[in-house]
């Protein structure tokens, strides 16, 4: 009788734990996607479906989808555009804003004909429709895009304009203020010239982490202040310089993470001096995207690992205290 009791008593005080939340794959395993959460829901766009470094007009697609965050089951296909692989997702309350990428134009099997896209426009689901905003200066892809309050913010990235040319390192960050009744670009110096990077707000400081510049991998962290147009430097992200190829960034519960091709998760510092691991990716992968999942997970998304493209939708759970990373790498 006191055996059954106990039993009891542990059972009573030790409830069971719900499930982590699963997600369906991707409608299709893609990388070099835009990725978002806007109101309540996870909305991707576009991407490369093809093997790697092979672009053509059926392997990159336009398509345009969301996932209810709280128990979806199922993918919702909404109306898509431009096709286009490397672009940036960003989103401002419900909206979701969608800006450049890149765009083969030449059938399979032809010489590849790839060009940057200006194209600038925003996705109210209300309407159901998205509407066009003004257009880039010039051509932008393998950039990020970032929502700071009312700003919207590209970084990074090159201009390619197709077969026989080369391509153009950008060497601006360009603002949008959302607020403005008629917006313009503006023009904002960067202090490097980069692409495959990721980026990620925290109030009104944009942190651009990791990329390849002309020459090579480069794990540097770039931070700008939107307010004042400031540039400042931040701790480099941990690991060997191969693992700075295009990683994925999110803030989750008010802090910058930042997830790896080598497979760890790290959490910038309260303080912005170093960084921590706060976890791990189960598939490595690179040319994903990171996606807050409430305060203390995030959901990574596509990329391309393993020699393939990736269609899970893994949650990655982030530790409340995390391990140092004293050295940097």
């Amino acid at each position: 009788m006191r055996a059954s009791l106990l039993c009891l008593a542990a059972f009573c005080a030790a409830p069971a734990r719900a499930a982590d939340p699963a997600y369906p794959p991707l409608p299709t395993a893609v990388s070099s996607l835009g990725a978002v959460a806007a109101g309540g829901y996870l909305y991707v766009y576009g991407g490369h479906a093809g093997k790697t470094h092979s672009y053509d007009t059926e392997t990159v697609l336009g398509t345009f989808h969301r996932l209810k965050l709280d128990g979806g089951t199922k993918w919702e296909e909404l109306p898509g555009g431009p096709k286009a692989q490397g672009l940036g997702l960003a989103a401002r309350g419900g909206t979701v804003y969608r800006v450049g990428g890149m765009q083969p134009r030449n059938k399979p099997g032809d010489p590849a004909d790839n060009h940057s896209l200006a194209d600038c426009a925003r996705f109210d689901p209300a309407a159901g429709k998205w509407e066009e905003l003004p257009p880039l200066p010039a051509g932008r892809s393998s950039h990020d895009l970032v929502v700071a309050g009312d700003t919207l913010v590209v970084v990074g990235g090159w201009k390619l304009g197709g077969k026989d040319t080369t391509p153009v390192w950008h060497d601006t960050a360009l603002t949008l203020d959302l607020a403005a009744k008629k917006p313009e670009w503006k023009s904002v110096p960067q202090p490097f010239q980069r692409r495959a990077l990721t980026a990620a707000a925290v109030g009104n400081r944009v942190y651009v982490v990791g990329g390849l510049e002309a020459d090579g991998g480069d794990r540097r962290v770039d931070v700008l202040d939107v307010a004042t147009g400031k540039w400042s430097a931040g701790p480099p992200i941990p690991g060997a310089e191969r693992v700075a190829f295009s990683p994925a960034a999110a803030v989750v519960g008010g802090r910058l993470v930042v997830n790896t091709s080598a497979g760890p998760v790290f959490r910038l510092t309260e303080k912005g001096d170093g960084w921590e691991k706060v976890g791990d990716a189960a598939t490595k992968r690179v040319v994903a995207r990171l996606v807050p999942l409430g305060d203390s997970a995030a959901l990574l998304v596509g990329g391309s690992g393993g020699g393939a493209n990736v269609a899970a939708v893994e949650v990655v759970k982030l530790a409340a205290k995390g391990e140092p990373m004293t050295d940097g790498r």
